[in-house]
């Protein structure tokens, strides 16, 4: 790789990430009560281009007393089931990047 082809893989990854926590930044700006919580998920939204959808909307929704959200992260016999939701999101998000990337591991073997 030449130095214009570094500068500009540089440049395109500082983009990316700052694209990447524009839904925590939008939830500090707006005060979203959640803004802490949000903040915490938005780094696993490097793996998952949905979660990241998810997360701008939610960011983005300005409700003040989110009644899904509230629902699992204020009652601890619910993590679990967030958490597994959680999983299953960014797996999946990664396993389309993945396959559309031709990257895709093979399971026959």
């Amino acid at each position: 790789m030449n130095d214009k082809q570094m500068l500009a893989l540089a440049i395109g990854t500082l983009v990316a990430l700052g694209l990447n926590f524009l839904p925590t930044a939008i939830a500090f700006a707006r005060r979203h009560p959640e803004r802490a919580l949000l903040a915490r998920i938005n780094i696993l939204s490097i793996l998952s281009f949905l979660l990241w959808l998810a997360l701008m909307a939610w960011a983005v929704g300005g409700a003040r007393n989110d009644a899904v959200i509230n629902r699992f992260v204020n009652n601890r016999a619910q993590r679990p089931l967030l958490i597994g939701l959680l999983v299953l999101l960014v797996g999946g998000g990664l396993a389309v990047t993945l396959a559309s990337l031709g990257q895709m591991p093979s399971l026959a073997g």
